[in-house]
């Protein structure tokens, strides 16, 4: 190679790109790799973190409640709440949302409070438990549709307001079936 050629290579690979050059160069492959604003991305977090916390404490009501109207309603919980896990979760890997946390988010585990309120399930049985996870699962379905609601109204992202619109009346009529349970059961809200 010619030392004319060798100094234009060097040169050419310390010079900084044009501004349009520069300009898609920063950019991710694809749009939707791009970084979700904050709200957003903790919107995905909460929502994932809540998902599988509610997942799991339904999946100890599916083997420990003692009544079967209970013990029906945690399997449906189970199916809808991992479906939807997947969808969020499916959408946070789109942009580059890690299992581990990202971005600011906290790992995508249940959080002490759910593990908090698993430990208190676990050391309860008979009717006691079969009203506290009622209880629960009603005051989480409260916080899980506010939460859904400000996404799907405030949600800079497309996709990820759509997603939170989209879940709303499952998640609604989870709600309504835990409060026609509780109401059955005897659960003071």
């Amino acid at each position: 190679m010619s030392k004319s050629v060798l100094a234009f290579i060097l040169i050419a690979s310390v010079a900084p790109l044009p501004p349009m050059l520069a300009a898609t160069a920063a950019r991710p492959a694809f749009a939707d790799e791009a970084e979700l604003p904050g709200p957003d991305t903790q919107f995905l977090a909460k929502a994932i973190i809540g998902g599988r916390s509610e997942v799991e404490l339904s999946q100890l009501a599916a083997s420990k409640a003692s009544q079967a109207e209970v013990r029906q309603f945690a399997e449906h919980l189970v199916r809808d709440h991992t479906a939807l896990n997947d969808k969020l979760m499916a959408e946070a890997q789109q942009h580059k949302i890690r299992p581990g946390g990202t971005y600011g988010t906290p790992p995508l585990e249940p959080d002490e409070p759910a593990r908090t309120a698993k430990q208190r399930l676990e050391g309860l049985s008979g009717s006691q438990f079969d009203k506290e996870y009622v209880r629960h699962m009603i005051q989480v379905h409260t916080q899980d549709i506010a939460q859904f609601q400000e996404e799907a109204k405030n949600g800079k992202d497309t996709r990820t307001r759509d997603l939170a619109s989209a879940a709303l009346p499952t998640l609604e009529d989870h709600l309504k079936q835990a409060r026609e349970i509780g109401a059955r059961i005897g659960v003071q809200t």
